[in-house]
């Protein structure tokens, strides 16, 4: 969301950015004034934990269909929409711009008559399961004297759709008025790493995000990987610990955290968890991927970047060192993969930038 808050900022906007207080200090020095809100830090935390408990005996498909509505519909929205009404009624913004897994802003928006649009992370959530964090936060909108909106009110006003056209998945039929904006990639260049050096060979990139850092199958990915003929650079995100993997292959170099935009641009193959970020990082830039979905919306990407012929993918039960060095060796070699991840790169490139999407809001809102 950092590039479309940056070019309303240039366009002469003010900009404030509600947002857990431990992210308070990463929104401010990406140029944005924040105010905290909703629940954080070991609280959150806590939940998140809880939440995937309860969902553990499911089949790592069908988590993110309980975690969804459970943490982001029940956990969050109440705590959020408490911090949040004192922002809109003290600020009184003439548009609100929420994350789509957010869903106390399309309430308070509704509360104080102000229009809203939803921005993508990725693709858009099945409808199934943003109708079931409805049903979830359904009491919240009754207890406000609402009768509650379809979606959580998430599709009301518009919906900024960052996906690539060609990969969009299931209906779009519930969703009134679809705006696309390009994937711009942002990450905070200054706080940790600094110019990444390639070196001969080709260079693949092995991250599994912040949250889903399994020692377990970083140990299977490395061995795999140390079997070709590659440079290897792996980060453990900044909480991870490299000293967890235990002993690192000779083509091997782990890191906490080096930042994506000076990586990618030198990376032959990207292995992940086919996170959002990532996975539309690797896409702009038509890098072939090979996809390691834990849960989320994580098995979405990972579909769809292989029905586009730019990933394979293996699910947790298949990601072993012997499939793992198979798939990528496949990606290194075969030009099928890097056309196609070329012809996504190229459609991204030709979605309206953040500039035009602020204009647009402007005009409309």
């Amino acid at each position: 969301m950092v590039p479309l808050g940056r070019a309303l900022l240039d366009r002469g906007h003010e900009v404030r950015w509600a947002v857990a207080p431990e992210a308070c200090a990463r929104v401010e020095a990406a140029g944005f004034e924040t105010f905290p809100a909703g629940i954080g830090g070991e609280d959150r935390r806590a939940a998140f934990d809880r939440c995937l408990a309860e969902a553990s005996s499911l089949p790592p498909q069908a988590r993110p269909d309980h975690m969804f509505p459970a943490f982001f519909g029940e956990v969050c929205t109440s705590p959020m929409l408490h911090d949040l009404l004192p922002v809109v009624d003290s600020w009184q913004p003439a548009l609100i711009v929420n994350d789509a897994s957010e869903l106390a802003a399309p309430l308070a928006a509704q509360l104080r008559g102000v229009p809203h649009v939803t921005h993508a992370f990725g693709a858009l959530l099945p409808a199934h399961r943003v109708a079931a964090a409805a049903d979830a936060v359904a009491p919240l909108w009754r207890a406000n004297d609402l009768e509650p909106r379809p979606y959580a009110g998430s599709y009301d006003h518009a919906y900024l759709d960052i996906y690539p056209p060609s990969m969009r998945f299931g209906s779009y039929d519930h969703v009134p008025v679809v705006q696309p904006l390009r994937p711009v990639p942002f990450d905070a260049m200054g706080e940790m790493g600094g110019p990444f050096v390639a070196g001969d060979r080709p260079l693949v990139y092995l991250t599994f995000g912040t949250v889903f850092n399994d020692p377990g199958l970083f140990t299977a990915a490395m061995e795999g990987l140390a079997r070709l003929d590659v440079d290897v650079l792996v980060t453990v995100g900044p909480a991870g610990d490299p000293a967890a993997l235990g002993a690192i292959p000779l083509n091997v170099r782990v890191e906490r955290y080096v930042p994506q935009t000076a990586v990618l641009p030198h990376c032959g193959v990207v292995v992940s968890h086919a996170g959002s970020g990532t996975f539309l990082a690797s896409l702009g830039l038509g890098i072939p991927q090979l996809c390691l979905p834990q849960a989320a919306d994580q098995f979405i990407n990972a579909g769809q970047g292989a029905a586009a012929g730019a990933a394979l993918t293996l699910t947790p039960n298949e990601a072993t060192a012997d499939s793992i060095a198979e798939a990528v060796g496949r990606l290194l070699v075969e030009p099928a993969f890097g056309d196609a991840a070329r012809r996504v790169r190229d459609e991204i490139a030709g979605m309206p930038g953040p500039d035009e999407v602020a204009a647009v809001l402007e005009g409309r809102f």
